[in-house]
């Protein structure tokens, strides 16, 4: 906290234009919702907004940056994968529970297998099936290349379908 704390100071000692924080009440209900899906149920898509804004506030103002939704939908993406890859270390350091302790949800939720689709996959199948965006669309968006970003989506839907089918063998 402290460190955000720290960063929060130096971009503040930064001279910002007016402008940066109407950019950011604009762009501020998109950017959490695109968060509450990239990101892993345990954080928070406020706190995963704040650590990129603050993150691109520290290197230039919003103003500057020629598409600034872009810009934060790929330093969110990137945010919530290096959480992710650091929330994998720690699961490995730490001794499971045993399974009799271990409660299961009494109501298992299908968008449950969103999380196991990586951030960047989820990040691209929510903005081409709740968004509505083109592949060309979400490619500039996130800094892929149009066929990559067709690929990352076809990979990530065949992986949701068989998620699903294990699931409802698993239910059987």
């Amino acid at each position: 906290m402290e460190a955000n704390s720290v960063g929060l100071r130096k971009a503040a000692h930064k001279p910002r234009a007016v402008d940066d924080f109407e950019i950011f009440d604009a762009l501020y209900p998109s950017l959490r919702r695109f968060a509450a899906v990239v990101a892993d149920l345990d954080v928070d898509p406020d706190d995963l907004v704040q650590d990129a804004v603050l993150a691109v506030l520290e290197r230039q103002n919003l103003g500057e940056i020629d598409n600034p939704q872009a810009y934060l939908k790929r330093a969110i993406v990137n945010l919530s994968a290096n959480r992710r890859r650091r929330a994998g270390l720690w699961r490995s350091l730490i001794p499971r529970l045993r399974e009799a302790e271990q409660t299961e949800d009494s109501y298992p939720s299908d968008l449950g297998l969103l999380d196991e689709l990586d951030p960047l996959d989820r990040a691209i199948v929510f903005l081409s099936d709740v968004e509505g965006l083109g592949h060309r669309a979400i490619a500039a968006q996130l800094g892929l290349s149009d066929s990559a970003t067709r690929k990352r989506a076809s990979r990530a839907r065949t992986q949701i379908r068989a998620l699903l089918h294990d699931n409802e063998r698993n239910d059987r």
